[in-house]
């Protein structure tokens, strides 16, 4: 049997070029770097479950999709959120293979000391819904479009169990599902709320070719690649992001660096679907009043404020929360005092209490 190697880079779990595929172990692309600190100490996790979990399914698209429908102790009327995964087979937890960070599952424990109940879900290659029967060539057929449809179809779950109309439902997406969050409020699902975390705040390549120029720009730096070879990888970058945008295909003399870092024709699809959206004009979109919670971190290796701007400015016209953390990793983990690191992913750490803090005064507002 061939083995399915579907590779995500823009937000996923692991941070900047470190790449996870469906059955595929971590791989880079670029020469890795030895941290010049250690990663924070093994802290634990401080993820307490709240209220009670259901196991629930819904069909998508053929798909059958497995989730976890969270019921408050004591729920407020009117408010259910439907929490959308990051990059990558991430499952209802907000995890991977070899990642545990339980992100989603700490959202759906906060969201629900303030009564709301939430509906989280295992993406295709993860959990309980795994690759659902899908062929390699069926993968490659799986488009951004797709994921949006499915978590359409989970919104609609949510609907029936809790009585929330899809149009007032709460949507919070973590990294590249706060594109998806976005994607829904543009068909008119998720008025009621709009959780941004660490959201991509710019067309899909964009922010890929910029994080791709980020470790170029570090490998060159410390010797771990010849400038001419990180030059050639740029130029067949440009090349790839151009045939993508043009054509939804990638180019067969593409540099193998780029391959390797998701940029191949098991992704074309996916890749210039998520491209053709970009998270400012659909943030200009968001109906006016809409409550919006936006955050960004100083620590988060994947994205940073910065480049959050140009989508804050975007929902100006919107009733939206900016949050600028100062020691949230990119999964909304806890760093404290120490530095970010592309080994935080592999230790168990607590939530961050910025972000908690964050989510508990929005969240506590939303249904009033």
């Amino acid at each position: 049997m061939r083995t399915m190697r579907r590779r995500w880079l823009v937000g996923a779990a692991l941070p900047v070029l470190a790449l996870v595929g469906v059955t595929a172990a971590p791989a880079a692309a670029i020469p890795p770097a030895t941290p010049a600190l250690p990663a924070p100490p093994d802290a634990g996790s401080s993820s307490v479950p709240v209220g009670e979990d259901s196991e629930v399914t819904f069909d998508s698209g053929g798909l059958t999709f497995h989730g976890s429908l969270r019921a408050p102790a004591q729920p407020k009327p009117g408010v259910a959120a439907l929490l959308l995964p990051g990059s990558g087979p991430t499952d209802r937890n907000g995890n991977q293979t070899g990642i545990v960070s339980d992100t989603l599952r700490r959202i759906a424990d906060g969201l629900a000391v303030q009564g709301i109940a939430s509906l989280r879900f295992d993406k295709v290659g993860a959990g309980a819904t795994g690759l659902a029967g899908l062929t390699p060539e069926q993968l490659a057929e799986y488009g951004f479009t797709d994921q949006v449809d499915h978590a359409a179809a989970a919104a609609e779950l949510l609907t029936e169990r809790t009585g929330v109309p899809a149009e007032r439902l709460v949507l919070l997406g973590h990294s590249e599902g706060g594109l998806t969050a976005l994607a829904l409020a543009h068909r008119g699902i998720g008025h009621g709320g709009l959780g941004l975390l660490a959201p991509l705040p710019m067309r899909y390549l964009d922010l890929l070719s910029a994080q791709l120029h980020t470790q170029l720009d570090a490998a060159v730096g410390s010797g771990r690649m010849p400038a001419a070879d990180a030059d050639a990888v740029r130029a067949s970058l440009r090349a790839s992001v151009e045939s993508l945008r043009t054509t939804a295909t990638v180019p067969a003399e593409q540099d193998p660096t780029l391959a390797r870092a998701g940029l191949n024709s098991t992704n074309a699809r996916f890749l210039a679907e998520a491209d053709a959206l970009d998270p400012v004009d659909l943030a200009a979109s968001v109906a006016a009043g809409t409550p919006v919670l936006l955050t960004c971190s100083d620590k988060d290796l994947n994205v940073s404020c910065g480049q959050v701007t140009a989508l804050r400015e975007a929902l100006g016209h919107a009733n939206t929360t900016f949050a600028h953390l100062a020691n949230a990793s990119h999964l909304l983990d806890e760093l404290g005092p120490f530095p970010p690191s592309t080994l935080d992913v592999l230790v168990p750490l607590p939530e961050s209490t910025e972000f908690a803090a964050v989510l508990r005064d929005w969240s506590a507002q939303l249904g009033g």
